[in-house]
């Protein structure tokens, strides 16, 4: 049987015990379920020893001591990887600084080392630290010239490109169905039960409350509808008060709701219940809410951007605007066409079943995998 690991080189919160939509995870489920063996390896920061969990069939989730400089995980021993047997590395490194480590471990072992990038350049927002970050990553890219490379996006396929890394094709983050519930209850009765109005238009906000993901635009967009439209905002952060002050100075407060913090289990049945889902962020790298939105049938308007771009198929699963100046009325107007285009929910649903789940990129690396012969120990 084939054995995948799929290592956690960022030390943050994504990875946590319990934490909800873990990429690697999601992955590793879609592996097992096509007959592979999938190892998830987390850093855990002061542990003493290894802690393991199985959340799967198949799956096996370890927890590993490592040390951690800002967002950077060093493991202490990449020996699990010999542990348990495997036969190939599925690195979501981008510029992580222990790339070459894991390379070099990897191929001294003959394990099969091959990834899925998401970003090359650092997000940090010092200068210094771009700069820093950009100069160490140029030891990722003389790796990932020379082992397969994936993107996640289309835009990130340009970016390998444009610095000569031979890119595999696009693989794109997907969504794990395990974790989402199952929702079958008819609009009307869920409004009900969340205490929306029946006859209302609703565009959902799901993200952080933070200068990057423009969520004061929400309010600027609402203001350009219609009267009978109202808005959920779903989220916490540093502008929250800030957009309450905006929905109270445009005469909003009665047409929206805003709910700081919700059990993710509970977002999706305001996905279900609403119109319309509004991305305002015009740097958006992916966007997990956007695919969950569509997942269920809330139709997406968002600005271009790489993410958007790579999810939406314009005027047929939703709608892409902008980003211009003043483009919060063309938002607007995309959610009023959005939400008299019954047709575009059954599209959203579709394009997400069809090219977002972890099951199709999981399927797509299987078959490079098999192409290149690995699945036999010592090669």
């Amino acid at each position: 049987m084939l054995t995948i690991a799929i290592p956690q080189l960022y030390c943050g919160a994504s990875g946590k015990r319990g934490a909800y939509n873990r990429q690697e995870v999601g992955l590793a489920r879609a592996f097992a379920a096509l007959g592979c063996r999938a190892v998830v390896l987390y850093p855990a920061p002061g542990a003493a020893a290894p802690e393991t969990e199985c959340p799967a069939p198949g799956v096996k989730v370890l927890y590993l001591p490592a040390r951690a400089w800002r967002v950077n995980a060093f493991y202490q021993s990449w020996q699990p990887l010999l542990d348990e047997q495997v036969d190939a590395v599925h690195v979501m490194g981008d510029n992580s600084l222990g790339v070459p480590g894991l390379y070099r471990f990897c191929r001294r072992h003959g394990i099969f080392f091959y990834s899925q990038l998401g970003a090359l350049r650092s997000q940090s927002g010092s200068a210094v630290i771009r700069a820093a970050m950009d100069l160490l990553c140029r030891r990722n890219l003389a790796i990932y010239r020379r082992t397969p490379s994936f993107a996640k996006t289309a835009a990130v396929q340009r970016e390998l490109e444009a610095l000569r890394v031979p890119c595999a094709g696009v693989l794109p983050v997907g969504l794990d169905t395990a974790i989402i519930p199952a929702i079958t209850a008819p609009r009307a009765a869920l409004r009900a039960q969340l205490g929306l109005a029946e006859n209302a238009k609703y565009i959902l906000f799901v993200g952080r409350l933070d200068a990057y993901k423009r969520p004061l635009d929400v309010a600027a967009v609402l203001a350009a509808l219609p009267a009978d439209w109202q808005a959920v905002v779903i989220g916490q952060g540093s502008l929250a008060d800030e957009l309450h002050r905006a929905m109270d100075a445009a005469g909003l407060a009665g047409r929206w709701r805003h709910i700081p913090q919700l059990p993710n289990a509970q977002v999706h049945a305001y996905y279900h219940a609403c119109d319309v889902f509004l991305n305002c962020n015009d740097r958006e790298i992916f966007g997990m809410s956007l695919l969950e939105a569509m997942y269920a049938g809330c139709v997406p308007v968002a600005r271009h951007a790489p993410g958007p771009d790579e999810i939406i198929e314009d005027g047929v699963s939703g709608f892409l605007v902008g980003p211009t100046q003043g483009d919060t009325d063309a938002l607007a107007a995309a959610a009023v066409r959005a939400a008299g285009a019954p047709a575009m929910a059954a599209a959203a649903k579709r394009r997400i079943r069809t090219h977002f789940l972890w099951q199709n990129s999981a399927e797509r690396a299987l078959r490079m995998l098999r192409q290149k012969g690995v699945g036999t120990h010592g090669q």
